[in-house]
């Protein structure tokens, strides 16, 4: 007996009876509605598959797959009438897995179902191998593979037991802040979690957004405002690049740690908080002191404890954990299975990642959009991965790292271009990429060809 359940959508009752009768006889179990709003409620994640018309009385079946999509990872099989295959073409960038177009013939129908099926079962088990796989690699979210990692895991269990303030310092985009939110979920404090980027705040702004402020404090305060400690009472605080403080608030930010006690901006009333201060950096605090830069009784304050995040090139075993993670997380978004293959592989664990776990994350999840089948080329990775670039070495830029992908993978192509004499086939060959790939890249960043 198949228990597959299938759900079908559709206002015309010969159709949906065609379908019913056709997949009960296949041995699956079938409910059918004549409009999605019906529907929706029976619809979840033990679902194996959604049979839906675009022509619906209610909400259509565009707006249903999106709707749907946005709530259960099912797949979506879309029925539409002749002369209507653009509105399925649409469904699918919407997230449907494909379409019929009526008359539904039996033998397409049943072929299609059992291959949509047989891929949802692979994708579980793929998923479940994966899950079972990274188990032994995660700590509440936070994956690390290597040694270095898992001695952070012990400390960070001892740390979280105790009061006692942290800093974390590693190379941006090493995971600081997800080793700080490791610290709040092991420890007993049941408040809030609360981070505040102190660099991408302008000082006159980071007070007011700390310490809270009164009603008529500055311009525009037009009613008084609880700041991030409060947020965080009876919780954590985390100060994200505590280094790049100025030294008026360095002052303000000792007193709220050694006495726990924060003023609103335009007040005098003293307010008591009990928030576990945590600090991370990728600056060496010990020389900032020496140099003026940071105030030592402040550094002392806040780095009872210490956890140094070594950059990912010092731990290369936890890159293909985490790449196993980022696939397992776009599988569940997806109905697509990724792998990668050995040669991209290896060229993603000779790399030095100086923009650390970010930069990779953001590699695989772009990789993965882009290879047009399951797997993963080395085709589809960035440019700057296999030409011996390297992104920007300076540790704050005004543009995200896609941005500088971008860029640099514009550049590398412009340069190849011009050394060919605008021959793309010749840019494509001195790249070490394929004719489309090269293509679809001078289409994407709008490159002429002709100078």
């Amino acid at each position: 007996m198949n228990t597959n359940k299938i759900v079908i959508i559709e206002d015309d009752p010969g159709v949906r009876f065609f379908l019913e009768e056709a997949l009960k006889n296949e041995g699956y179990s079938v409910l059918s509605f004549i409009a999605y709003e019906d529907a929706a409620g029976a619809i979840n994640n033990e679902t194996d598959l959604v049979i839906m018309d675009i022509s619906l009385p209610g909400m259509d079946g565009l707006t249903a797959t999106s709707d749907l999509k946005k709530n259960v990872n099912v797949p979506i099989l879309i029925i539409t009438a002749y002369g209507t295959k653009k509105n399925a073409l649409d469904a699918i960038k919407r997230g449907a897995t494909d379409f019929f177009v009526k008359p539904i013939l039996l033998d397409e129908l049943k072929i299609m179902v059992k291959r949509v099926l047989g891929t949802r079962k692979l994708k579980k088990e793929m998923e479940v191998l994966r899950e079972k796989e990274l188990a032994k690699d995660m700590v509440h979210g936070v994956v690390g593979r290597s040694q270095q990692m898992r001695d952070i895991f012990k400390d960070v269990e001892k740390i979280a037991a105790t009061e006692l303030t942290v800093l974390i310092t590693g190379e941006t985009g090493v995971g600081k802040e997800e080793v700080a939110k490791l610290i709040h979920g092991f420890s007993q404090r049941k408040g809030s979690f609360v981070v505040v980027n102190c660099a991408s705040i302008p000082d006159s702004l980071l007070e007011s957004e700390l310490f809270g402020y009164e009603k008529g404090a500055f311009t525009g305060a037009h009613q008084q405002k609880q700041g991030k400690f409060e947020a965080a009472d009876n919780g954590t605080i985390v100060l994200d690049e505590i280094g790049e403080m100025t030294s008026y608030l360095q002052a303000k930010i000792l007193r709220a740690v050694e006495k726990r006690e924060i003023e609103h901006l335009g007040s005098t009333k003293t307010n008591k908080v009990d928030v576990r201060v945590i600090s991370t950096t990728n600056r060496i605090l010990e020389n900032e002191t020496k140099n003026g830069k940071f105030r030592e009784d402040l550094y002392f304050r806040l780095s009872q404890m210490q956890i140094h995040v070594p950059p990912l090139r010092e731990r290369k075993e936890d890159i293909n954990a985490i790449i196993e993670y980022i696939l397992l997380e776009f599988e569940k978004e997806s109905d697509r299975i990724i792998n990668i293959a050995e040669d991209a592989h290896e060229v993603m664990v000779q790399y030095s990642w100086p923009g650390n776990v970010r930069e990779l994350i953001s590699v695989i999840r772009r990789a993965a959009v882009m290879c047009d089948g399951d797997t993963v080329t080395i085709d589809d990775l960035p440019l700057y991965l296999r030409g011996g670039y390297q992104l920007a070495g300076q540790p704050y830029s005004d543009i995200t790292l896609d941005e500088a992908i971008s860029e640099l993978e514009k550049k590398m192509i412009a340069e190849a271009l011009k050394k060919s004499q605008g021959s793309q086939t010749q840019a494509a060959k001195l790249l070490g990429i394929s004719e489309r790939s090269m293509w679809y890249r001078v289409k994407k960043y709008e490159i002429d060809t002709s100078s």
